[in-house]
């Protein structure tokens, strides 16, 4: 821990964590919760950004991911090659995102495909199970509910172990039940198909996607591995105006594959990003717990110097010591959505019965 600092004029001030914990409000009767003063963002209004990346293996990944995201979070998360089991798929959260969509192999290891989605938007999920065969066609859609469109994303995974024939016949039945109720249409995923070479399997698929009216966006490698550089992931949509979208590489060194961002200028949403609060609870146990822990204190270190600046250190670092350890700090995420049953009077009749229940 720091200590407070003396300044030149023999006066102390405290490091920032130590002010912080100076505006918290002590009350002994009762929990009370103090927020700090700064708090993370609230609703804001930007262009629709989708986020595909072949993560190759999400589990231990969810903290870096979130710090990648943090300043400008997309919409929209696509992972193909996740290489978890449904159970284990479950219980990777991304804050601020809900599993939406998934698919997990169960007599092969690794590949998978999920899509989470920020839980601010409307969304549903689609039944495509029978489309799916391992390491064939590995897929999971998503329909997006927006104030001006809905919009149909698909993320697949084909294995280059795969069969490409049943593939692009599988992917072309699935999209015409996509595309039934949806007025755009993204496909971003892994197609283990070099873009950068024109080859047959190339040709045949983007012969299929463009009786949608899809084309891919992506001119940049999406995976450098040795001396192999190839454009395998891709992401198709269905729009005519190619000034209306931006499309670019997201480098993490999460995976040997660099994610590809696409950000649509012409459809901006309202997204809620909840406020983060970093407060301490006070209730009795924890004060009775804190002045015990007071009193077993000896304080020799404060009485053992001449100097009264030092003393007063060394007494406000053991304080803060106890002090944080008794009311540990917590985050608390502010809600979107306001209770109009929740009345100042209800507020107050809770507040009492805790207080009587104390």
């Amino acid at each position: 821990m720091n200590n407070p600092k003396v300044n030149n004029s023999g006066s102390f001030y405290l490091p920032n964590h130590t002010e912080t914990a100076k505006q918290l409000v002590f009350k002994p009767d009762g929990n009370h919760d103090q927020a700090d003063s700064d708090s993370i963002s609230g609703f804001s209004k930007k262009d629709l950004t989708i986020f595909h990346q072949n993560i190759r293996g999400l589990k231990g990944k969810t903290e870096e991911i979130m710090d990648n995201i943090v300043t400008n979070p997309p919409h929209v998360l696509c992972f193909t090659e996740h290489h978890l089991e449904s159970y284990q798929l479950d219980s990777v959260p991304l804050l601020n995102y809900k599993l939406m969509a998934t698919f997990c192999r169960t007599n092969y290891r690794n590949g998978g495909v999920c899509i989470y989605v920020h839980e601010s938007l409307q969304t549903s999920n689609m039944e495509v199970q029978q489309y799916c065969k391992e390491k064939d066609l590995e897929v999971c859609p998503v329909r997006l509910y927006l104030p001006t469109c809905t919009i149909g994303t698909v993320n697949p995974y084909r294995s280059p172990l795969g069969n490409f024939n049943y593939f692009l016949n599988e992917l072309e039945i699935l999209l015409h039940y996509v595309s039934r109720n949806s007025m755009r249409l993204i496909i971003c995923g892994d197609f283990n198909i070099n873009f950068m070479v024109d080859t047959n399997h190339k040709q045949l698929l983007n012969s299929l996607l463009a009786t949608f009216g899809l084309y891919g966006t992506v001119d940049f490698p999406t995976r450098i591995y040795n001396n192999s550089i190839t454009t395998i992931d891709n992401i198709f949509i269905n729009t005519a105006n190619q000034n209306s979208i931006s499309v670019y590489p997201w480098i993490n060194g999460l995976s040997d594959h660099d994610a590809q961002i696409i950000v649509l200028h012409d459809i901006a949403i309202r997204t809620y990003e909840k406020k983060l609060y970093f407060c301490r609870r006070f209730n009795r146990a924890a004060i009775t717990y804190f002045n015990l822990k007071l009193s077993y204190e000896s304080w020799n270190d404060v009485f053992s110097y001449n100097d009264v600046n030092v003393s007063f250190n060394k007494f406000l670092n053991t304080y803060l010591t106890i002090f944080y350890s008794s009311f540990p700090t917590k985050t608390v995420h502010d809600s979107p959505f306001s209770k109009a049953w929740l009345t100042q009077g209800i507020k107050i009749y809770c507040i009492n019965k805790r207080k009587l229940q104390t």
